[in-house]
């Protein structure tokens, strides 16, 4: 079991880094990802909210690992009301125990509460897992973007407009 919190502080941080080096993502994107979330929790953008949320065991393993099972990070945009998921990982051994599923949904309220009007996410073309999950919870293939990744790898976005 796990709970859904709201990101607060160097633990979360250095557990979201863990998570990131468990599922093999490479130093430099860790730390890209690290940085992105310190920039969406920074005050001062005008028009732009971010939100970083983590899945927390109920019983952590143990506090040197990192109480940190999965995350979420979202922008939102005030010009067009809509979300983007900047980054989504869940530990290996919490995974396919709807950690991931949570962790978006969670992120959908977030964008809702701002009156967004949905929420879209990039994934390399690639990942059949990532797009078998988007369709699952509802999204649809947006468009593709060739060469969007590093080695000329295609992306494709799935987005989820909200109803009424």
């Amino acid at each position: 079991m796990f709970t859904i919190a709201r990101y607060e502080d160097a633990s979360h941080r250095r557990g979201i880094g863990r998570v990131l080096e468990e599922n093999g993502w490479e130093r430099r994107y860790v730390a890209g990802q690290l940085a992105a979330i310190d920039d969406l929790t920074a005050d001062g953008r005008p028009g732009v909210r971010g939100n970083v949320l983590v899945a927390v065991p109920e019983e952590p393993e143990s506090p040197a690992r990192g109480p940190v099972c999965g995350f979420v990070s979202v922008e939102f945009r005030e010009w067009n009301r809509l979300g983007q998921l900047h980054g989504l990982a869940v530990a290996p051994g919490s995974k396919r125990r709807g950690v991931a599923s949570a962790l978006v949904l969670a992120a959908e309220e977030f964008v809702r509460d701002l009156s967004g009007r949905g929420l879209y996410a990039d994934t390399p073309e690639t990942n059949e897992a990532a797009r078998h999950f988007y369709r699952a919870l509802g999204y649809g293939l947006a468009y593709a973007m060739p060469d969007y990744y590093d080695d000329g790898l295609d992306g494709v976005t799935y987005l989820k407009l909200f109803s009424g």
